[in-house]
């Protein structure tokens, strides 16, 4: 079974080769400042472009980040994500230095309450799994 990491390289080196259209891969590669070989080895997903090879294909093509990575379409559920992280983006553009330091306060103090609720709940988990066990086998 391929990991995830392949399967991601695989599927943006599709969508690349896509984006070259008619273009031989040597053009499309100085366009984005790279080798042939190097860019090669994004299209056939040998490896994973960088977000920067993608920010530069984004502009190359004309479209936006999301656009290159999923085309068209995004995934089953995205799109109201991506619309709460843009939302998000802007009102953190706002802010000052001042309240963008709360913010990440803020949010630390959430992501290690989270994290302490989360290994109680497996700790809850682990212990009832040792009583089944315990009852299972006798």
């Amino acid at each position: 079974m391929r990991d995830s990491h392949t399967l991601i390289a695989a599927w943006v080196g599709r969508r690349l080769k896509e984006l070259r259209g008619g273009r031989t891969q040597k053009e499309f590669a100085d366009l984005l400042g790279l080798s042939q070989a190097h860019y090669n080895r994004y299209e056939t997903g040998k490896r994973l472009a960088h977000d920067k090879v993608l920010e530069q294909v984004a502009v190359v093509c004309g479209l936006s980040l999301e656009q290159v990575v999923w085309g068209d379409e995004l995934p089953a559920g995205a799109q109201p994500q991506l619309e709460a992280a843009r939302e998000l983006a802007a009102l953190m553009a706002l802010l000052d230095e001042a309240a963008l330091e709360d913010l990440f306060v803020f949010l630390r103090h959430k992501t290690q309450e989270l994290a302490r609720q989360r290994r109680a709940e497996a700790r809850q988990a682990l212990k009832a799994l040792e009583g089944f066990g315990k009852k299972a086998l006798g």
